[in-house]
């Protein structure tokens, strides 16, 4: 199950060499040992008679990038931080930024996920007071989502993109905090 983790830390980590006995490795400690990368998911350490140690382990999935205090982390759906070097190979993965965004990232992921209009076009999701969301879009415009019912302000802006095309317009932001109504902020155009 070892993608990320190079087999080197793991090896370390085991503290087991080639000619040791097989009942001379604590299988509680290694498996302590193992659980102890930010990487690991779940690990099952077992012995195969006569001469075999088996390590089954199970990596965690990245699905943000998380910007915090002015610093770049790999984040799984938990909010775990996997890693906050060599980010290069993740920058197709959403930003979100902010205290408390790695704890409800999951939550905005699964709703952005059913409004795919929305996905295509997010650059970054802030949290804001670790209450809301503002989504940050390519075509500059802010979208400031409510505490409550998210996905219903979500589902409502899908729907003035797919009848009205409101994000290839000019505005600045949208704001979509009070359920009885839209506040639209215009954009400032080149003349």
């Amino acid at each position: 199950g070892r993608r990320q983790i190079p087999a080197e830390e793991l090896l370390a980590r085991l503290s087991i060499k080639q000619g040791m006995p097989i009942f001379g490795v604590s299988i509680a400690e290694a498996q302590k040992s193992l659980t102890g990368i930010s990487w690991v998911s779940n690990v099952v350490i077992s012995r195969r008679l006569p001469d075999k140690i088996i390590v089954a382990l199970q990596e965690r999935t990245p699905v943000a990038l998380w910007q915090h205090q002015k610093k770049l982390f790999l984040i799984d759906k938990d909010g775990v931080v996997l890693t906050a070097g060599n980010l290069d190979a993740w920058q197709r993965l959403p930003l979100v930024v902010g205290e408390g965004a790695e704890k409800t990232v999951s939550g905005l992921l699964g709703m952005l996920q059913a409004e795919p209009l929305i996905a295509s076009g997010l650059v970054s999701a802030v949290r804001v007071e670790e209450r809301r969301w503002d989504l940050h879009l390519k075509n500059n415009i802010t979208v400031k989502l409510p505490e409550q019912d998210m996905e219903l302000a979500l589902r409502h802006l899908a729907v003035l993109e797919e009848q009205k095309n409101i994000l290839g317009r000019t505005i600045a932001s949208i704001d979509l905090r009070q359920p009885e109504r839209i506040m639209i902020t215009p954009g400032k155009t080149n003349i």
